[in-house]
């Protein structure tokens, strides 16, 4: 711990390769980088998003998990087993519908968060449920936000964030290639846009049942970066374009960051401005 900066948090975001519906196979390359973080000293560990499963629409009933099913078994005991915390994508089953979420399980094993993902492109609707923003998850480590894939396009989806000071928000996304070459400077600016840190976590591999590859591209990324003139100084760490796998940490101060962030007027300036039920949910 840093006397002027307080105790340090430090992410990861570890980008998988993902064969679709071998989840066995995804789970066990999950792992192994999952072990990477932790010994590179990780707090929080993030996947991509449906990392156990991928999303093959003809299979996605089948491939589907329940919340008390071996996909959060399988988190549930990594995060005991390395004593951190992770968010990750899952392809979750509710009765009848079925939703790309992310979940943030403790270190103790416990769930603490869930979001369904709200950001749906047209081909999606007749597989999978639309669901509905979520306010950030207080935690040990701060105050976190979550996001899946598509939202990292809109905005709107994070800018509640932005309002209730959250100290990181995390994308888990497995977005295709072809449509996503702007998915680095996307998650540089909705960190800027919210003042915050944003972890996106990528997968690499191919969703068969459209042909396409799934980008990668996996960085942590700093909206309060400033003082600077480097183009990509807020890009704190990435893996490297053209990766399958591999983890990206950093290490940032939320004490020394929320003093920063008190400073700036963009809080109180979205509120006075931009009233809309996204970001407000006040009288």
């Amino acid at each position: 711990m840093s006397l002027f900066r307080g105790q340090g948090l430090t992410l990861a975001a570890v980008q998988t390769q993902i064969d679709p519906g071998r989840r066995e196979e995804n789970q066990a390359r999950a792992a192994e980088l999952l072990a990477s973080a932790a010994g590179q000293g990780a707090d929080l560990a993030c996947l991509p998003a449906c990392f156990a499963t991928g999303v093959n629409f003809p299979s996605i009933r089948k491939d589907a998990t329940p919340l008390d099913g071996p996909v959060m078994d399988f988190l549930a005991g990594q995060a005991q087993r390395h004593g951190m915390h992770i968010a990750a994508g899952v392809l979750l089953s509710e009765g009848r519908d079925i939703y790309d979420a992310c979940v943030l399980v403790g270190p103790a094993g416990d769930l603490l968060g869930l979001y369904r993902r709200a950001s749906l492109w047209a081909g999606e609707r007749d597989y999978l449920a639309a669901g509905e923003p979520v306010d950030a998850i207080t935690t040990p480590l701060g105050r976190i936000g979550l996001q899946v894939s598509y939202d990292l396009r809109f905005p709107e989806a994070s800018r509640r964030f932005l309002v209730q000071g959250v100290d990181v928000i995390v994308c888990v996304a497995n977005l295709f290639a072809d449509f996503s070459h702007h998915a680095r400077s996307l998650a540089r600016a909705r960190a800027a846009d919210n003042a915050t840190a944003l972890v996106f976590s990528s997968c690499t591999g191919e969703n068969r049942f459209v042909g396409m590859p799934y980008v990668g591209r996996s960085c942590i990324v700093d909206g309060l970066t400033e003082g600077v003139t480097a183009d990509d100084a807020d890009v704190l760490a990435e893996v490297p374009a053209g990766s399958r796998e591999g983890v990206a940490t950093a290490t940032l101060y939320p004490r020394q960051r929320r003093k920063a962030g008190a400073a700036l007027p963009f809080r109180e300036d979205t509120v006075a401005t931009w009233r809309t039920s996204y970001i407000w949910e006040g009288p």
